[in-house]
């Protein structure tokens, strides 16, 4: 998730960006990130951590 801080990204990026994270651990975090109210959107619909 660091890169979300760096640049904002599409799902599918930051998918691509973990190919060695099991799928499951991958929704079970970004679900956590999520609910911790952290992610924001930029118009296009890529994600972005803070404001």
């Amino acid at each position: 998730m660091e890169a979300l801080r760096a640049t904002p990204r599409h799902f599918a990026e930051v998918v691509e960006a973990h190919p060695d994270v099991a799928w499951r651990d991958l929704l079970k975090a970004w679900g956590e990130v999520r609910a911790a109210g952290v992610l924001g959107r930029e118009e296009d619909g890529r994600y972005r951590i803070g404001q």
